[in-house]
């Protein structure tokens, strides 16, 4: 995770706020809430995703390994009671907390074991909840430009992957795409998926 810790100040680029924010606008109509909830964002980095959902947020706990991403999302919200942070690794450790809504973008490529931790993250879930899941659409690699030095560990994913993830963690799984990135004169998709 040095790489994160290395450029979590300057992490929140236009470019990337405008990103969570369309896919957080996105997720947020397919997801419908009609009552404020106790959430969890997986993965969470400086909130540019998460925090879109405070209006909805009874309560919102961010979740990162990443020591300095953490720092900047505990700046940003130091005002804000309802707002918490926990530094961990879910991959090596268990979650004591429950949620009605989990909700993590951009971080699942950068998993060993992605399936474990939606298996994590469907016991944190209390009766009636959903994960909301957004990431890259199965990639060739070109995506990042350092996969490596990036720890990314997925060149996205493929919707009979993420089909069979549902069914081995006894859930249902809605997909759809919700955004489309142009770059290296590619075009990369960004999937949504809500289990419940």
């Amino acid at each position: 995770m040095s790489h994160f810790n290395k450029v979590a100040n300057e992490w929140d680029s236009e470019g990337k706020t405008k990103m969570m924010q369309k896919l957080a606008s996105e997720t947020l109509k397919k997801l419908a809430l009609s009552s404020k909830v106790d959430m969890m964002d997986f993965g969470c980095g400086t909130g540019l995703f998460g925090l879109e959902f405070i209006e909805y947020a009874k309560s919102l706990k961010g979740i990162d390994v990443s020591a300095g991403m953490l720092e900047v999302f505990d700046r940003k919200t130091d005002q804000q009671t309802e707002i918490s942070s926990l530094k961990l690794d879910l991959e090596a450790n268990e979650l004591e907390d429950t949620f009605d809504l989990i909700v993590s973008s951009m971080a699942f490529h950068h998993l060993n074991t992605p399936l474990q931790v939606l298996l994590k993250l469907k016991k944190a879930l209390r009766a009636g909840g959903k994960i909301a899941i957004v990431d890259l659409n199965e990639e060739d690699g070109s995506f990042h430009p350092d996969n490596e030095g990036m720890g990314v560990k997925h060149f996205g994913f493929s919707q009979a992957e993420l089909s069979l993830w549902a069914n081995k963690a006894g859930l249902s799984i809605e997909h759809s795409f919700i955004n489309n990135i142009a770059k290296n004169g590619k075009e990369y998709k960004q999937f949504l998926a809500i289990y419940s």
